[in-house]
């Protein structure tokens, strides 16, 4: 099955810079230090453009998808790639705490690996004025292959016997996973979404990840592009944080390849998610999740399927915090390695169910209130402000009531936001 009938050419990736303490996006830069501060926990989901190293042939169409936690960290004693939560009360506000994961098909004896550090996952130590040149791609995988990131992971067969004698194991996974695990920005653009969580909910993404990584080790690890990729993952993580249902990742093969399209003719008919994954989706998915789901109209909120869930865990995913950034690929005149690819492949259905033009708009021209915190965080405030004065104060419907509460909660937690960020960033209050 080819999704030849759903992809368009895709337009080259915005390329901008920032220092290393900053998110780079295409419009506004976030200081980490004071997001971390005020979200200590959150999921970000990325859609990673093509792989194309200059003179090679490029990497696969769909893309690539991984994610980065912070609240998460690895658990050094397990021997393979496993993560845990971080220490009660521990400081999660350095800018470049957190770990990022990725899925790599080579892998046959792990789905993941996790690499710590924002600036590691994303650039690689590369900063923005640097070149990138063979002597600093060697000395990442270097020091990549020195820190046991990739430690107990096992590869295909095939690949495996191009090993050379005398590189280490480790090394030589390493070297096939720079620009897609780690790195990334040496060869790829990153498109992430990114959703503050509980910790109790970062703790079940963990538990999800850490079961995959589990089942892996006991009955082996096949990836494939169609029913169980790299996206898969991802979603399942944020998933398992009970932000979404889940979606079935299924074996490789032409029936279960069946079962993924008969997945999408229910989800249309039902308004849910197919089982089917592709890392644009992801994000775009993510991004409505934070922003787009229905907090002014109690009645539309209490027939929204993923409202009702996080409403009964006692949140909602819209809310403060749920910004969109761009990790750009390292600028083409100081790139000697690496050549801009494809967008990450989206898969959209005209007039039906139509994200195309909404993942165009968010990585060309987002939104301020996407990308700058300040005006995200008093955008919520008005809609909250906006949503209690246009609801009666009682209609003895107990989800009405459970809701207005929650918004009420949720606005009273907005100020208390602003009025920190103010503080950190200096501003004056009012």
């Amino acid at each position: 099955m080819s999704p030849s009938f759903l992809f368009e050419e895709a337009i080259r990736p915005v390329r901008v810079a920032s220092p290393y303490c900053h998110v780079e996006q295409a419009m506004a830069e976030i200081d980490m230090g004071i997001y971390n501060r005020l979200f200590p926990c959150y999921i970000e989901a990325c859609a990673v453009t093509q792989y194309h190293k200059r003179g090679a042939k490029p990497g696969g169409w769909g893309g690539h998808a991984t994610i980065f936690m912070n609240g998460a960290e690895i658990d050094p004693a397990a021997g393979y790639p496993r993560l845990r939560l971080a220490a009660t009360g521990k400081d999660l506000s350095g800018a470049d705490s957190g770990v990022g994961v990725s899925v790599n098909q080579i892998f046959t004896n792990v789905n993941w690996v996790a690499i710590p550090g924002r600036l590691e996952f994303f650039r690689g130590g590369l900063a923005p004025e640097q070149t990138l040149e063979d002597s600093f791609y060697e000395a990442a995988v270097q020091r990549a292959t020195a820190a046991g990131w990739f430690g107990g992971i096992a590869i295909r067969d095939k690949l495996m016997r191009q090993k050379p004698d005398s590189m280490p194991l480790q090394e030589f996974v390493v070297r096939h996973s720079i620009g897609t695990d780690f790195a990334m920005n040496f060869a790829r653009t990153a498109y992430c979404a990114r959703l503050p969580l509980s910790r109790e909910a970062l703790g079940r993404a963990i538990a999800y990840l850490n079961a995959v990584n589990e089942s892996a080790r006991k009955n082996g690890y096949t990836w494939d592009a169609y029913t169980n990729n790299c996206s898969h993952v991802a979603h399942n993580a944020l998933a398992a944080a009970r932000v979404w249902d889940p979606k079935e990742a299924r074996s490789a093969g032409a029936m279960n390849v069946a079962w993924d399209v008969v997945s999408v003719a229910k989800a249309l008919a039902m308004g849910r998610m197919s089982d089917f994954s592709f890392p644009a989706n992801t994000f775009v998915r993510l991004y409505e999740a934070g922003n787009e789901r229905p907090i002014e109209d109690m009645v539309a909120a209490s027939r929204n399927h993923d409202v009702a869930r996080t409403m009964n865990d006692g949140w909602l995913s819209t809310a403060p915090g749920a910004l969109i950034a761009t990790y750009p690929m390292h600028d083409g005149g100081r790139n000697r390695l690496f050549a801009p690819g494809r967008d990450p492949f989206l898969f959209s259905v005209p007039m039906l169910w139509d994200k195309e033009e909404k993942f165009r708009k968010l990585t060309r021209t987002p939104p301020s209130i996407a990308i700058d915190l300040y005006a995200n965080l008093t955008h919520f405030r008005d809609r909250y402000l906006d949503a209690l004065a246009s609801q009666s104060t009682s209609s003895g419907d107990t989800f009405y009531e459970r809701f207005r509460e929650r918004l009420a909660e949720e606005l009273q937690r907005t100020e208390s936001l602003i009025a920190e960020y103010r503080l950190l960033a200096g501003q004056p209050g009012g």
